[in-house]
């Protein structure tokens, strides 16, 4: 289950990074329903083909490694601003 868990991550991120389970499911060439099958941990035994092809596509847009996730008052607030306390 934790490689399923793993693959369900790199599809999360993916999702993060702007792309639709459909658009996922293209650039790994896999079906769509299988996308939201693992992202879901629905998925008890995906075939090896797909994890791979998820792992793929997952390097092509990430191949440094893991994206670099951004604070998340700096998404929040535009620059200069800080928050009031409380918040």
């Amino acid at each position: 289950m934790d490689d399923v868990a793993e693959i369900a991550r790199m599809i999360h991120r993916l999702e993060e990074a702007g792309l639709s389970r459909r658009e996922i499911a293209q650039g790994s060439q896999t079906s769509p329903s299988a996308i939201s099958r693992i992202a879901n941990l629905n998925a008890k035994n995906p075939t090896f083909a797909m994890v791979k092809g998820i792992q793929a596509f997952y390097r092509r847009h990430f191949p440094n490694g893991e994206p670099s996730r951004r604070n998340d008052l700096q998404q929040r607030f535009a620059p200069g601003c800080q928050p009031r306390a409380g918040r």
